[in-house]
């Protein structure tokens, strides 16, 4: 059955969790429509929980009452102990202008023009003329290429979310933190143990193009603790949007999760 809460004063044990919609990534506040999942029981805007078809975590029931703050404690399963996002990482951003590469090219441009200039004098000018179009030509092509994102036309979905990736993220129900593996090797990168995390932020860049690109999302998480902070980058489909809210939805109620605009690399 479906139930909605809208929120006043007299939910404040509720307000006090500082909840995030998974979807808008906005703070829930008084004045707010929720409705909550009955099986995981994060709380969605009410317009969030149309976008996601009246259904999250397979089911469509929704909490009568709104759930009191509580910690979560993960144990492992029987049935398995880690759980993977089904699209790949990577630490640089993807399907992004490579601005390194176009500086490069510019440069080189510059430097054919001298060498061209210095074949020319040492041999004649029809062949420095040649070396000219040839160096500057190339230098102009990997310049456009450096500006333009990868290409992706007729690929999957898996393709694109898997292009340019290096590393899975899945949540150890065992050891209790967030892994980052090796895609090749399949060696352990990096573990964030829940208890060391101080804040988790992730979000979400639209891509402006007009072609079938705008389907695609560029996800940045940062995972933050006392001592170091690690940025990752993921291109999904935005039909796959859903399904990062369910993996956050299984991570601690007590992990500070946040969607805010951030630096790209710091």
């Amino acid at each position: 059955m479906f139930h909605s809460h809208q929120l006043t004063a007299n939910h404040q044990d509720f307000l006090n969790q500082n909840r995030i919609d998974p979807i808008t990534g906005e703070k829930i506040e008084e004045g707010h429509t929720v409705v909550v999942c009955a099986a995981c029981k994060s709380a969605f805007f009410i317009e969030s929980w149309e976008y996601l078809g009246h259904s999250h975590c397979d089911q469509t029931e929704t909490l009568k009452f709104l759930p009191l703050p509580q910690t979560l404690y993960l144990k492992a399963n029987n049935k398995y102990t880690q759980e993977v996002l089904s699209f790949g990482f990577a630490d640089s951003p993807m399907f992004m202008s490579n601005n390194v590469g176009c500086v490069f090219s510019i440069f080189g441009g510059f430097i054919s023009i001298i060498f061209s200039l210095i074949i020319g004098e040492e041999s004649n000018e029809i062949v420095g003329w040649m070396a000219f179009f040839i160096l500057f030509g190339s230098c102009l092509t990997y310049g456009i290429k450096s500006i333009l994102p990868a290409k992706t036309k007729n690929k999957s979905i898996k393709e694109m979310e898997n292009m340019q990736s290096k590393f899975s993220i899945y949540i150890d129900y065992k050891l209790r933190g967030l892994a980052i593996e090796n895609n090749k090797t399949k060696e352990l990168r990096e573990f964030f143990d829940f208890a060391r995390i101080t804040e988790f932020k992730y979000h979400i860049i639209y891509h402006p193009n007009t072609n079938i690109d705008a389907l695609y999302c560029q996800l940045q998480i940062r995972i933050k603790t006392r001592v170091r902070k690690e940025n990752y980058f993921a291109t999904i489909h935005r039909d796959t949007i859903p399904e990062w809210s369910e993996f956050i939805s299984k991570l601690p109620t007590d992990l500070r999760i946040i969607n805010t605009p951030f630096p790209a690399i710091q």
